[in-house]
This record gives structure tokens, sequence and C-alpha cells, in this order.
């Protein structure tokens, strides 16, 4: 090998240094370099995995909340909130708000009736005949907030005459209104 050096010209002695270098340094960029570079790389993947998670589970609870709210909005709706109530309290309740309405849109409210109505599939009709005195848009008003105050109820029949026909510019209305209310008949465990 000394003879090879020897006889060797410089410039092929100094590539082949050169080369064992390069050889050196691949070696170690192979086995200690790669290696550290695949787990950053890694962990830096991770990382941005976990920032995404986070940003996505705040409109993930944001999601929840606004889907909780739909859902307790189709129940009001569905149900109202009194569907727990017995029925002589749920109909005292709905006059209340009835009352307070009329109060709220200058509304005459004379009298409400409560009455039970048909059976339809699970659903157990209650009945409850109105009878108020109102000007038109008074009425209308009426009607927009009841539908807001007593979502699940139904106006079924509706009769409307004018309290004094000779009265041009808002006239008072006689109003008579069947309003049903919808409640899931609970069947008895026998």
């Amino acid at each position: 090998m000394q003879d090879f050096f020897d006889n060797a010209e410089p410039r092929l002695v100094a590539m082949l240094l050169v080369g064992l270098v390069v050889l050196i340094v691949g070696a170690e960029a192979t086995y200690l370099v790669w290696p550290q570079f695949k787990k950053f790389q890694a962990q830096n993947t991770s990382h941005v995995l976990l920032e995404s998670t986070v940003a996505n589970s705040d409109s993930l609870s944001s999601q929840l909340i606004n889907i909780d709210t739909e859902v307790k909005d189709l129940l009001r709706q569905l149900h109202g909130d009194m569907a727990q109530l017995p029925v002589k309290e749920m109909e005292s309740s709905v006059i209340g708000r009835l009352q307070k309405v009329s109060w709220a849109t200058n509304v005459e409210l004379i009298s409400v009736k409560p009455g039970s109505g048909g059976q339809i599939q699970n659903f157990r009709e209650r009945l409850f005949q109105v009878k108020l005195r109102a000007g038109y848009h008074n009425f209308f008003e009426w009607l927009q907030t009841v539908n807001q105050e007593l979502g699940y109820i139904v106006v079924k029949e509706f009769e409307i005459t004018p309290n004094d026909p000779k009265s041009l510019s808002n006239p008072k209305l006689d109003l008579t209104l069947t309003l049903i209310s919808y409640r899931i008949e609970k069947k008895n465990a026998s």
C-alpha cells in the first residue's frame, strides 16, 4: 500500500482522501443525522396535528353548543317547555301566558276554555277555545307573540267578526280561536 502511495500521483491521492472523507461523512449522515432528522420531522408533524386538533376542538365545542341549542329549540317547538307538567298545571300555564301576551299586545282576552281533543298517534290534543277583542294589527301582533311564547300551539279554527261595523278606521274585531296543544300520551305499564 505504501508503494501505491509513493508511486501514485498526488492528485489521485487527494481524490482518494476526498472520497474517503465523503464516505465517512455519508456514513455519519446516514446512521447518525438522518434518523435524528426523521425523528424531528415526525415530532413536527405531531406538533402541527396537535395544534390543528386544539384549534378544531374549539370549533367542535361551539358546534356542540349550537347543536344542543337547536335540539332544545326543536324539543320546545314539539313539546313546549311545559311537557312534563300535569294537564291542569299545563292548562293554567297556557292561560297565564295567553293573558300575559294579551296585555303586552293590547288585546282584550275575553275567555279561555280548555278542553280535551282526540288522540293522534302518540299525541293527545288539548284544545283551548279563546275569545278575544282586538284591532287587526294588535291581533296580528298577538298571534306572532303567541307563536314565540307557545311555539307548539296550532290555530285549528278561527272566526272573525267586526265588533263595530260602522267604525272604518281600525275597527275592533271579535275573534274566536281554537288553539291546539299536542302532548305525548304516556302509556301505562301493565
